[in-house]
């Protein structure tokens, strides 16, 4: 049976000695004298520890067994080398495989180490479990991982409810003209001069889900949009046109206060007749838990120093808290019961994306305000030729 060793260097003599060699054995971190052959010749009780073994049994192992199969070639490299006289020193990470077949990383420094009474040098070695790092490595990883799945599945998300945003209104529309050109048709008498409108409706209503579609879907896969000379006056008239019913059965007064000498700015048309359709629809829903005083949306558009649209929605409903203003455009951030908090922050994102900018501010005595300031158009052409 192998005597058992315990690491004493020899140069260090008397209580120098004796501090040293108890340094040793009281150190956290494993260490071993090895011969050339890699053959344990001492180890203190960390060594032991960190292997599962006791000192007895790992006296005269080779040091190299102690490793994982498939990492051997590393350790058996730095002995070779040890050997040869091409190096003194060697640092790497391995793996070995404990008593009780569990497995701990460990960093591994090694230093040729001769001592004057020896005919044949050693090599000291140190070790340090890294296990509870390379752990916490993998963790990180699969955090890293998790959130890059979180990431897409929040972007599949965005996109999916920023399509059900904006199609709820075409679709409602849809619906509803069917019905009523249904109704048209049940009477004694069918209309069918109404039924015809209805039908119409529809159409147009598809076109417009239609162009919302292309719409996303280009603003998404960041394709190069079709932007033409669009008046702002027209289009805010187009977009009232399709809300008067909904204006009229909320009991909201509307005041226009449109410039026509307005210049055209140069957009994408569906993207900003989105825009101003959210803005508006959000006025009326700011408005319908009004009772103690009108109901007003004001819609205002002007020109800024020749260089700039401003459009301004402004309504008399419940407002906007301060510490809710800042948050408003973040995207999943709402403070309806139904929303899905998209609408705001895929306008700002239309809206810089054109160039502008899109704010809030609270109006007086009551309501909010959201202005949308455009480039005109001349400014964009020079923008996109400069």
């Amino acid at each position: 049976m192998a005597k058992e060793l315990v690491l004493e260097p020899r140069l260090a003599v008397g209580a120098a000695g004796q501090v040293w060699g108890g340094l040793v054995e009281a150190a956290q971190f494993g260490m071993a004298l090895v011969d050339f052959d890699a053959r344990l010749m001492a180890v203190n009780a960390a060594f032991a520890t960190l292997v599962g073994y006791t000192p007895a049994e790992l006296v005269g192992l080779n040091l190299v067994d102690l490793c994982l199969e498939d990492e051997r070639d590393t350790m058996v490299a730095a002995f070779q080398a040890f050997r040869q006289g091409s190096r003194a020193v060697a640092k790497f990470e391995t793996t070995y495989q404990r008593k009780d077949q569990t497995l701990a990383a460990v960093a591994v420094l090694m230093s040729v180490a001769t001592e004057p009474t020896q005919d044949r040098p050693l090599v000291l070695a140190v070790f340090v479990d890294v296990s509870a790092g390379r752990r916490a490595d993998d963790a990180l990883r699969a955090e890293r991982a998790e959130l890059g799945r979180m990431a897409r599945f929040t972007t599949v998300g965005a996109m999916t409810a920023s399509i059900a945003h904006e199609l709820r209104q075409p679709l409602a529309a849809i619906v509803t003209n069917g019905n009523a050109g249904l109704r048209w048709l049940d009477r004694p008498s069918p209309d069918l001069s109404e039924v015809r409108s209805a039908l119409q409706r529809m159409v147009t209503e598809g076109h417009r889900a239609s162009e919302i579609i292309s719409s996303i879907r280009a603003m998404f896969s960041k394709e190069q949009q079709q932007r033409r000379p669009v008046s702002v006056d027209d289009l805010i008239r187009e977009v009232l046109s399709t809300l008067l019913g909904d204006l009229k059965s909320c009991g909201v007064a509307l005041r226009l206060e449109l410039l026509d000498g307005v210049h055209p700015v140069e957009a994408d048309r569906v993207q900003l007749r989105q825009v101003l359709f959210n803005l508006v629809t959000n006025a009326m829903d700011a408005m319908k838990a009004v009772e103690d005083r009108p109901r007003v949306l004001r819609i205002r558009s002007e020109g800024l120093d020749h260089e700039w649209v401003v459009i301004s929605v402004q309504d008399t409903g419940t407002g906007i808290s301060a510490e809710n203003m800042d948050r408003i455009f973040d995207a999943f951030f709402t403070t309806k019961s139904h929303g899905m908090g998209l609408g705001l922050s895929i306008c700002r994102s239309i809206i810089e994306a054109h160039g502008g900018w899109l704010s809030a501010a609270a109006a007086h005595p009551h309501g909010s305000t959201f202005q949308v300031m455009l480039p005109v158009q001349t400014r964009t052409a020079e923008r996109s030729t400069g």
